[in-house]
């Protein structure tokens, strides 16, 4: 039986170049940045608090993971083609919600309230496909026109009797284990299940082919209004879901519930190391951004940064990522 190769300092030869062909396949991973802006912001938390606290990142992970949701339902529809956004997203999240606090199969019936929570974010997305597709109106301007008359019911509900969502549920998503949430664990599971969806199925496939070159995708059969229908329902569906967890997990909800996660959406795609030219897809990347920001105002705090100063500071962090992406992406070399 032949041995493996040995250095001279007795090191496998096998074992190093695995180890090295491992390093080089991470260094072109697109989230490894963001992986090493994470890092750094956690060990600058330790700095400015003296200690390095493993609590402090779970907390902030969780936190994340909220963000992380709409940033996958975002990124699903950048990954459809250049200029594709979903505005409507911070109104579906928030009327999610409000239709899950408000009981109207009786509150009790949590998994009736959830699956109905659950159709208005498929409606949602139907409409805004509907809008894009039959009547071929920009995504932009589509989704923001959902978005405004979804606010126009949230702001007509918005004095109804609402009631915090509890039983089962809500214990399982604030339970911890080894400080672990529970909200953090559901959030975990369909990240997964989103990547799954969008990297190792045919939806997957034809988004990506959609997204890089529609005109390709279409000659080898993909049907783009099919398509639209399932990525915008996605995003729909997926901002209803993080309405219904943040309604039972912060145990209320308010009109303004949704809003902070439209730019911060969009922030966590482009930190996590995904163009918006469309047609590229990264779940891992994008929870990785969205831990990034988290973090970083989470620093910001600690250093007593104003408001406006931490504003400015995140806005930098996202534009100076948009600039790196942009000078070392592929297509310029």
């Amino acid at each position: 039986m032949t041995q493996p190769a040995t250095s001279s300092d007795g090191t496998s030869i096998s074992r190093t170049w695995t180890l090295a062909s491992i390093g080089r396949g991470l260094l072109r991973r697109s989230w490894i940045g963001a992986l090493v802006a994470a890092i750094s912001l956690w060990l600058l938390a330790g700095m400015v608090t003296g200690t390095l606290s493993i609590s402090f990142l779970l907390a902030n992970a969780t936190i994340a993971g909220f963000l992380a949701l709409a940033g996958t339902a975002q990124m699903s529809v950048i990954a459809s083609g250049p200029g594709n956004f979903d505005l409507s997203l911070p109104y579906v999240v928030t009327f999610g919600a409000y239709v899950m606090s408000a009981g109207l199969l009786g509150q009790g019936n949590i998994s009736g309230s959830v699956a109905l929570t659950l159709l208005v974010g498929v409606a949602a997305g139907a409409v805004n496909a509907a809008l894009i597709v039959r009547l071929r109106i920009p995504a932009i301007v589509a989704t923001l026109s959902t978005g405004y008359i979804l606010y126009s019911f949230i702001v007509a509900i918005q004095s109804g009797g609402f009631d915090r969502v509890g039983g089962l549920f809500e214990v399982a998503l604030r339970v911890r284990f080894f400080g672990l949430s529970g909200v953090l664990a559901a959030a975990a599971l369909t990240l997964a299940a989103a990547g799954f969806l969008l990297s190792r199925t045919v939806f997957g496939v034809q988004l990506h082919a959609l997204g890089q070159n529609a005109e390709a995708a279409r000659l080898a059969g993909v049907r783009r209004g099919w398509l639209l229908l399932g990525t915008f329902v996605l995003s729909g569906v997926l901002a209803a879901w993080l309405g219904i967890l943040l309604a039972v997990y912060q145990g209320g909800v308010s009109a303004d519930l949704g809003r902070s996660y439209l730019l911060g959406s969009v922030a966590a795609v482009v930190i996590g190391g995904t163009r918006t030219i469309g047609g590229v897809t990264s779940v891992i990347g994008t929870a990785i951004g969205a831990l990034v920001l988290t973090l970083a105002q989470s620093d910001l705090i600690l250093l007593q940064f104003s408001i406006g100063a931490q504003y400015i500071i995140q806005g930098s962090i996202v534009l100076a990522t948009v600039c790196l992406t942009a000078i070392w992406s592929p297509d310029r070399r």
